[in-house]
């Protein structure tokens, strides 16, 4: 359980150079990083492989019950599907997107600050890239 006041934040990330930056895609990002929020401070609890990178079906599906058991109550993503989308928001987990004109190249902790400071927007509907 996380401490009061905390949020837990779950973000779909690639690895490059041992950097982790946001993924293109939700179901398919090869880890997932849990990060913990509090107020104007943040620490990244972990990133872990995502088990079901490679599932063929119901991937989005499967991750967002793995996200939920970590206690996940955001997720950050440059896009999400449809099914994906309202998976999410089905177990009451905002969706958080990042500005398109920075894809491919927001590190995660640079995702974590605008998270933070309101500089993300509030999904209302699915945005799919490809």
């Amino acid at each position: 359980m996380s401490s009061s006041g905390s949020l837990i934040v779950g973000v779909p990330v690639v690895s490059v150079h041992g950097d982790y930056y946001v993924s293109p895609h939700f179901g398919r990002a090869p880890f997932i990083a849990f990060v913990e929020v509090t107020g104007d401070k943040y620490r990244v609890l972990e990133v872990v492989e995502n088990p079901y990178a490679r599932h063929e079906r119901r991937r989005g599906a499967v991750l967002i019950e793995f996200m939920a058991s970590r206690g996940v109550k955001s997720v950050i993503v440059l896009g999400v599907g449809y099914g994906a989308y309202y998976g999410l928001r089905e177990r009451g987990i905002k969706v958080y997107y990042v500005p398109l004109s920075k894809a491919g190249q927001v590190p995660l902790t640079a995702a974590i600050e605008m998270f933070i400071n309101k500089q993300l927007e509030e999904a209302t509907e699915p945005r799919e890239l490809e």
